[in-house]
């Protein structure tokens, strides 16, 4: 019995050793330093995107800085190009120009997209091939409103490799406090990953391309907490919601629809936000996010908002967004005039007033221009 003990006591000292000189080996090539110094630089990545959202020296502080900066609608291409607007409070109105977009804005007929951010963030860009990058948006020089704004001629941090487009463009300054990265196709495949994972798909710039069929391809990406809800919208007037927590870490086909429909918009709303749906036509259908329940089987349809006669005649949703009543529309149409429109208002008469057939939305929240946080 003692021999037994004494020879186990041995076999377990003999694989600590083992493990031991593998660690060894390890330190003395580099490798685990190396692992612990991007493991470092990743903290310090998130830590910097906190001070830059919050700033070091208080909110309040950090508020009354941000008053008097501006925020920046990013207009960008397929091409890889993206054009960065000032915005400024007190220069928003109803029904006012932001100037005419010119060059080629629509790109093999797919329109920009618009998104809204600090003058502080950090920016990621996803590719139609599931490839990532980041960079600062105070490193695109600024142009202001009111001015023809040539989407040819503005910058491109990443240019699109061969075969690839440029698909979506997400803030990250919610990364250290998101659980998921949720990433939709055009064909309505969904997949989330988790952000812990985030220092590895930075270092390899390698998302995915979160598509099941071979025809289709990344459409868009964003952040999402846990308990949160991903609402899908389609160009025929389909809304579907789904549980962030319930989607798989691989992509699945979530959304049953018709060959000749595709995903417009998705997005992760709040529970007390207006889901608001644009029609090329300037028609305006708006609901409170909580009147959607997420779908119970695997691939769903989702609820119809655009009645059948409607879609007879041609009408289609070009994008759907969640916001609040204080908030700002955006519209591009076909001939590259940029107009903002107040959500209260457009809401309570259910249309825009259109000259041009309307291509593209955007959002500013009222959060970004008052300095609260986002």
């Amino acid at each position: 019995m003692i021999l037994k003990l004494i020879a186990g006591r041995l076999h377990d000292l003999n694989e600590r050793l083992e493990e031991l000189a593998a660690e060894n080996i390890i330190l003395r090539d580099g490798s685990r330093v190396k692992e612990y110094q991007e493991r470092i630089a990743h903290l310090e990545f998130q830590l910097d995107l906190l001070k830059r959202h919050f700033s070091s020296d208080g909110v309040e502080s950090f508020s009354s800085q941000l008053q008097e900066r501006t925020a920046s609608l990013l207009i960008f291409n397929q091409k890889g190009r993206i054009l960065r607007l000032a915005i400024k409070k007190q220069a928003i109105n109803a029904g006012s120009s932001l100037g005419l977009l010119k060059g080629d804005f629509a790109i093999n007929g797919e329109p920009p997209g618009m998104q809204t951010v600090s003058d502080t963030d950090e920016v990621l860009l996803l590719f139609s091939s599931g490839r990532v990058t980041n960079f600062r948006v105070d490193q695109i020089p600024a142009s202001l409103p009111g001015n023809d704004l040539d989407i040819g001629q503005a910058a491109i941090p990443d240019s699109p490799h061969a075969g690839e487009a440029l698909v979506s463009l997400i803030p990250l300054s919610r990364l250290p406090v998101s659980n998921y990265f949720l990433q939709v196709s055009r064909r309505g495949s969904v997949k989330k990953t988790m952000s812990t994972i985030f220092e590895k798909v930075l270092s390899t710039h390698y998302l995915g391309r979160g598509a099941v069929q071979k025809n289709d391809q990344a459409f868009l990406v964003m952040l999402a907490e846990k308990k949160a809800r991903l609402a899908l919208a389609t160009n025929e007037g389909h809304i579907l919601y789904l549980d962030a927590d319930d989607l798989s870490f691989s992509a699945e086909e979530r959304i049953r629809m018709e060959l000749t429909d595709q995903i417009v918009a998705a997005f992760v709303p709040e529970e007390k936000d207006w889901v608001i749906c644009v029609t090329q036509n300037g028609k305006i259908i708006h609901r409170e996010s909580s009147n959607f329940e997420n779908a119970r089987s695997p691939a769903s349809r989702g609820q119809a908002l655009i009645p059948p006669s409607r879609l007879e005649q041609g009408t289609r949703f070009i994008g759907a967004l969640p916001c609040k009543a204080p908030d700002w529309l955006v519209t591009l149409d076909e001939q590259g005039n940029l107009k903002t429109w107040s959500v209260k208002e457009a809401c309570g008469t259910g249309s825009l007033r259109v000259e041009n057939q309307f291509i593209s939305i955007g959002l500013i929240p009222s959060l970004i221009l008052s300095g609260e946080k986002v």
